[in-house]
This record gives C-alpha cells, structure tokens and sequence, in this order.
C-alpha cells in the first residue's frame, strides 16, 4: 500500500518534527562526541607542550658535570612518583638519550620528530611533543609524552560520561518538544474550528454576522477577512433581490387587476376563459414570488409563539372561496387545545396556502382535502387525488421543477416556497402518500417553549 503526504496540518507538522527528532538523536550524540575528542586532544597536546617547555627552562648543565643534566627537585618528584602515564626524555640529533624519566622505557621515542619547532605526534597509545632545546651549545629536544591507557590522561571516560549525561538532559527535551507544539497546535485548531463552526452556521438568516479574528494567527486572519467580505456581499446581494422582487410585485398587481376586469368585457366566453386563466395564472405566479420574497426576508427575532390551530383556522376562511369554486370539500381536525411552536405566523399561513393550492390544482374537481394540525406541532394537507408518481420526492421542493411540464397553470415554485419555510423555522417538510390514497404533505414545526 502506498503511503502518501498526510493532508492534516497537524499530522505533517508531527512527521516532520518526528523524523527531525531522530535525526538530531542520531547526530547530535555523533556530532558532540567527535567536538569532544578534537577538543581532548587540543588540550592534551597544550598540556604536553606546557610540560616540555617547563622542563626545557629549568634543565641546566652543571660546570663539574658538563654532561650531566639536572632537573629542579619539583620536577623531578612530579615525574619520579606513581606512575600515571607521564613521562619525558632529553635526546641528541642522533636519538640518542641523555635523560629518561622513571617508567620511560616503554615509551616509542625513537619514532619522535626532532625539528626546529615544537611538534606533536601520535603513536599507538601514546601522545609525544617534541620542543628544541640547546644547552651547552649541545642541541638537544624534551619529548613528553601521555600514555592514554594512563589515568594521568584527559582519558576517553570523561567523554562517555558528559555524553551520558548530556544526552539523559537532551533526549526528554526532544521528546517534549512534539507534545507541547501538539498542545499549541491543539489550541490553535480548536480556535480555528470555533470560527468554521460560526461560519458554517451562517445562513441567510443571519447574513449580519461576522467572523472574528480574534486568537487566530496572522496567516489565517486573511482568509477570515475574505470571508466576512463574501458574506458582506452575498448579504447585499440577498437584500438587493428581495427589493426588486417587491418592487416587480408591486408594480404587477395594479397592471394585472386592472386587465382581469377588461378581460371581463371580452365577449367570446372561450376565448375570455381561456385569457382570464393566463391572467390567474401570472397573478398566482406574482403572488408566489412576493411570498418567496418575505421568506428569504425572515430572521430568527421574526419568530414569536404561534398557534397553529389558529393558524390552520385563519387560512382556511381565507382560501374557502377558492376552494369552494373547484368544489373541493374541506375538512379541519385540529385538536382542542392549542399546539404553540415559535415561528413567523404570517410564513405558516403562507406555507399551508401553498399547500391547498397544491392539492386544488392538482387533483380533478370534488376531490376531498383535509387540513390536521397534530399535538406534536404538524401541520398536514392530505388530498385523495392521482398522488405522487415521481421517484425521487425531493424534486418537488426545486425551485421551477414541474412533474408535469405540460402544464401552465403553475411556475413550480409553490413546494420551494414551503420548503423555504419549513427551513427557517428549522422544521421538516415530509411528502408521503395518503392514506386513502393522493398525497400528504405535513409540516412539522419544533414546539415553543413557553
């Protein structure tokens, strides 16, 4: 299986903070002891060397013994004691030695560099310098040398035992570091999700708000910015259609009275008919679209306790003319008690026209419709006509879908209207068959808490 880049933030910071941290594991100790080693030997070749210049400024060559050398007593105890890996001799060109310190016989002074300046070598275990010296008009060198197996040494288990200790500090460090930037993370991701939350919760009830920046990085405020600037405009733009829907509204009402009236004076009774049904027909597109308009103008503080067995009550006087012309027997159930939700009364009745309409238009002539308003805060519509042949129930709720686009007495619209609705009062709109056969269409609106 192929593993790819992870797409979380979090997860990419982690991996390569991760594979940073075993990679500063591996080197760092690497790194630090050879720092260590090169530094060890710079001072252990400082110390040799300060050694043998000790000893080249106090040898002197007495006049009753001019191929003696002597040394002070100080520095002849410092190297005449235990042994610790010390040790010095004082050769000719030649390589022969003139003076050997106790326990020197091992040391490989045959392989020293004598040159006219100090130099430091290395021979198996041992580390020799070498310094010129002339006494006596006699040239001569002082080799030190340190046996590193000696505990006299600047010896490999300082080392061991720094790293030991440095890495027992340093590795809890590394460790550390992921969990406190997943912490900072943490906080980071949880203030951005406050924000997403906010902004997924914007609808267009609430075009008004806005996202703050508050707590977010830099490099986030940008894209928030840009944010509240698209809902600045999509606010504008809802606001703007709202007017000119109103303002066609309006300026279509009087136009289309005043042709129904003169439609009236057409003297053809079916060429009259059939121009009055456009004429009703535009009036009830009007209609529909001034009503969509006050939907998509609703906010949440529009909403106050509404009863809807009233609700179903008040309509229902209002539409009975229309409904009586199609001789369509009507029937209430509601019961005795009022069912509060919190809603916008003046959208609920619009919604239940809607519904009525629907069932008037879409069923023959003397078809029965029922209106109940149940306890539970529904409000149903149930016909007994042809029903609902389309497969797919959510169509009816598009905005200008028609099942029946041989149709022209309705623009589609009147189950967007309701569905509108039913969302703002965050309700649910369900379509399902009668039980007596047609269609039930129920709008089930959330209970006020009163």
């Amino acid at each position: 299986m192929r593993i790819g880049w992870p797409r979380s933030l979090i997860a990419r910071i982690l991996l390569l903070e991760g594979t940073a941290i075993v990679f500063a594991i591996i080197l760092i100790p690497l790194l630090t002891a050879s720092v260590l080693h090169r530094t060890k030997a710079v001072y252990q070749e400082k110390l040799l060397l300060a050694q043998a210049q000790d000893i080249a400024a106090e040898v002197t060559s007495t006049p009753s013994a001019p191929g003696r050398i002597l040394l002070p007593p100080a520095l002849e105890a410092l190297y005449a004691g235990t042994y610790d890996g010390r040790a010095f001799a004082i050769v000719t060109a030649a390589g022969h030695a003139v003076r050997l310190s106790p326990h020197a016989q091992d040391v490989p002074w045959g392989a020293a560099q004598r040159r006219r300046t100090p130099q430091s070598f290395k021979r198996g275990s041992y580390v020799l310098v070498s310094v010129p010296v002339r006494i006596a008009d006699t040239a001569l060198w002082i080799l030190v040398s340190q046996d590193e197996t000696r505990p006299g040494a600047i010896t490999d288990d300082i080392t061991r035992s720094f790293l030991t200790r440095y890495l027992a500090l340093l590795l809890p460090i590394l460790l550390l570091l992921p969990l406190i930037n997943s912490v900072l993370i943490a906080l980071l991701v949880r203030t951005v999700r406050k924000v997403s939350d906010r902004a997924a919760a914007i609808g267009p009830r609430s075009l008004h708000v806005r996202l703050a920046d508050a707590g977010l990085p830099t490099e986030v405020r940008p894209l928030v910015e840009a944010t509240n600037s698209l809902i600045e405009r999509l606010e504008q733009s809802f606001e703007a259609q709202a007017e000119f829907v109103g303002n066609v509204v309006h300026e279509l009402r009087t136009p289309l009275a005043t042709l129904r009236i003169r439609l009236d004076a057409v003297p053809d009774d079916t060429l009259r008919a059939a121009l009055l049904a456009q004429a009703d027909r535009v009036s009830h597109v009007v209609s529909q679209l001034h009503d969509l308009a006050r939907a998509d103008a609703m906010v949440a503080e529009d909403q106050v306790a509404v009863d809807l067995v009233a609700v179903a009550r008040d309509t229902l006087t209002e539409v009975a003319p229309m409904m009586l012309a199609g001789r369509h027997p009507l029937t209430l159930e509601v019961p005795e008690a009022p069912v509060w939700v919190r809603g916008n009364r003046m959208l609920l009745a619009i919604a239940l026209s809607n519904f009525l309409s629907n069932a008037a238009r879409h069923t023959p002539d003397g078809t029965p419709i029922e209106i109940a308003v149940d306890p539970a805060g529904v409000l149903a519509v149930t016909d007994r006509g042809p029903g609902i042949t389309v497969t797919d129930r959510s169509l009816l709720t598009q905005r200008f879908w028609r099942a029946d686009h041989r149709r022209s007495d309705s623009a589609g619209i009147g189950l967007s209207i309701v569905q509108r609705i039913v969302t703002l009062h965050d309700g649910r709109l369900d379509i399902t068959d009668g039980p007596d056969g047609g269609t039930r269409f129920a709008m089930v609106i959330p209970l006020a808490n009163r």
